[in-house]
């Protein structure tokens, strides 16, 4: 039964902030925020009441182990990894005494043991005959024990500050974090985390070992009484008579373990994050306080992930200022202009969930997202070159559109005459492309006037896609200059937003119902299907779809006896492959295929290798009807 080392699932941040060490008491005073915790003096009554009956069965344990020890110890042989055979006592020897006899560095620098292939205290006793391997730090299991015991330090403390009922703590990719929940609606802030290290610190210094008992589930009914969530983890989950709790100072915990040996072994932890999140990730269940920490055997590994996390961007809603600070991050000279960046990374935005609709509106998504850092007068022919890759790139999805140009706004920022001047060369941009377009006065944005771009689908829906955004205010923002050709080092470029998709999924989403499943040959997912006349055919139709395949072609083959051909080639008619390939006696004699398509258009016998190559034309033409023009 594993208790506390899996998370649930989460969360909605808070974006807790990290603090200075002392806390910044006067600052926050200053500024008129509350200052951080203390630690609740006296400690909350269900510790004590807890640590009493845990004593009580700590006693009965200890002397049920040494009656064992005495009584049921006999020799054993411990294999280690280089195949050495080292003898021991059953009941009595600990692979930390093992570690010892080799040397006191690899003991001291041991995180856990595995023993038969399972992750065991170090100072638990050996039972019988083993293998024994002895993880350090840079062993990913051991870093998850290193972690989930940092969790039951700062468990600890938060029980010693907030006096909630702790959930549940487990160690996480990079780290750990421990869920509390607490009366009426309290939060956890970023200035108690000074009292909270503090006190982990304290925690560590005391040594406090952490220690392993099995006791029946009736009792540990009786001893988290006071915290219904632990009481839910025995009854929903645990479904043995008995599991396992481990402590460490005053802290008892539902846990399947393994520990480091003491609290010591952690050398440098830092509390750098809190958020809100529901028990179990169920949003009808009660809101929880999560506190995130990491830590490390050597305080050097520390500063070097504290180093990593200053120069790390967090998730990106947009691409636009990271561009920002690549065209800054040397100086730049007017014959680098236009500088043209585009970039197909992951963006995420938190959009409300009664917002979220299939794949038009998601959190998490791809832009094909460009921006054009350019000087003024270079603006009409860039612009130009958008409406161009715009125009390419919609014939071959087979989308008409139609255009807008969105001039400034009654509110706006920026000097009118480069208002008027750029919005002068978007209509002389827009009146040399050649399509019909419309003026939507004063719907520009505040920091430049757009072209609005519209796609109309199958059906005759209109769909905002593209964009092509002039922006005035961007550059300035971030004081970005280049160096005009009259020595001017101080000239700031325009930046044009350009997105053709736009949101990949939302694109696909589109696409999907304007095809209505019917996916032109280029973009098919299903592209080829062969079907064999008989089972003597079989063989010959696995060996074309096996050409076509590496040919580069989306195959299937249909070899499901329990269909008759035409049964096979409506279903593949259903299944809308653009191409449905025959293949009977004659053509297997003849290496041959009998073509036909998804609409029942025959077209007639061909040699494998002619059909390759003018699907391949199709294909590279990205026709939008392959299966007529076959």
């Amino acid at each position: 039964m594993k208790l506390s080392c899996e998370p649930h699932d989460v969360i909605f941040e808070k974006g807790g902030t990290e603090s200075s060490k002392d806390g910044g008491k006067k600052k926050a005073k200053a500024a008129g925020v509350s200052p951080g915790r203390v630690e609740l003096s006296p400690p909350p009554q269900y510790i004590e009441e807890r640590l009493t009956l845990y004593t009580k069965l700590k006693a009965e344990h200890d002397t049920l182990m040494a009656e064992r020890a005495a009584n049921n110890s006999r020799a054993i042989k411990v294999t280690l990894p280089d195949g050495k055979v080292v003898e021991a006592e059953s009941w009595k020897t600990t692979p930390y005494q093992v570690a010892c006899g080799i040397s006191q560095g690899l003991a001291d620098n041991t995180v856990i043991a595995k023993v038969n292939n399972i992750v065991w205290d170090l100072d638990r006793p050996l039972e019988d005959d083993c293998s024994l391997q002895l993880l350090k730090f840079d062993d990913e299991e051991a870093q998850a024990v290193y972690w989930h015991s940092s969790a039951h330090i700062m468990g600890e403390a938060m029980e010693r500050v907030y006096g909630g009922c702790l959930c549940y703590g487990p160690p996480i990719e990079s780290g750990f974090y421990y869920d509390m929940f607490l009366e009426n609606n309290e939060g956890v802030s970023s200035n108690d985390f000074p009292c909270l290290e503090n006190l982990c610190k304290k925690i560590i210094k005391e040594k406090q070992p952490f220690e392993r008992l099995e006791i029946k589930k009736e009792t540990l009914l009786e001893m988290f009484k006071y915290n219904k969530f632990k009481c839910r983890i025995l009854n929903e989950k645990v479904t043995t008579p008995t599991t396992t709790v481990y402590r460490c100072g005053p802290l008892i915990d539902l846990c399947r373990g393994p520990h480091v040996r003491h609290t010591g072994k952690i050398k440098a932890l830092k509390i750098h994050k809190n958020s809100s999140t529901y028990w179990e990730g169920k949003a009808d269940m009660e809101t929880l306080q999560r506190i995130y920490g990491i830590s490390f055997p050597d305080p050097k590994m520390l500063k070097e992930w504290e180093k990593f996390q200053e120069d790390t961007f967090a998730l990106k809603p947009m691409n636009c200022p990271g561009h920002c600070l690549m065209f800054d991050h040397r100086p730049r000279s007017w014959r680098e202009l236009p500088l043209r960046m585009a970039d197909f990374g992951v963006l995420h935005r938190n959009e409300l969930s009664g917002a979220l609709t299939g794949l038009t509106r998601v959190r998490r998504f791809q832009q094909d997202d460009a921006h054009i850092f350019c000087s003024m007068d270079q603006i009409e022919e860039e612009i130009k070159g958008c409406l161009d890759f715009l125009r390419t790139v919609y014939d071959v999805f087979g989308f008409t559109f139609k255009l807008n140009l969105s001039t400034r706004p009654e509110k706006f920022l920026g000097d009118p005459d480069v208002w008027d001047q750029a919005e002068k060369q978007l209509e002389n941009s827009l009146n040399d492309f050649g399509e019909k377009w419309v003026l939507n006065p004063g719907d520009g944005a505040f920091y430049g006037p757009k072209i609005d771009i519209q796609i109309k689908d199958a059906i005759g829906r209109y769909h905002q896609c593209a964009t092509i955004q002039l922006d005035f205010q961007l550059p300035i923002r971030f004081n970005l200059s280049f160096v005009s050709h009259d020595g001017d080092d101080k000239k700031r470029p325009v930046i044009i937003h350009r997105a053709i998709l736009g949101s990949v999924e939302r694109m696909i989403a589109i696409l999907t119902e304007n095809y209505g499943g019917k996916w032109p040959l280029w973009l098919s997912p299903r592209q080829v299907m062969v079907v064999p006349v008989g089972p003597t055919c079989e063989e010959y139709a696995q060996k074309v779809k096996q050409e076509f395949h590496s040919s580069g072609f989306m195959t299937d083959v249909d070899l499901d006896p329990g269909c008759t051909l035409n049964k096979k080639i409506r279903n593949a008619q259903l299944a809308q492959y653009n191409f449905i390939l025959v293949v009977g006696e004659k053509e297997k004699t003849s290496n041959t295929v009998n073509v036909r398509t998804r609409d029942n258009k025959v077209h007639g016998e061909r040699t494998v290798e002619e059909c390759i190559e003018r699907l391949k034309q199709l294909k590279s033409s990205r026709s939008r009807n392959a299966e007529e023009e076959f």
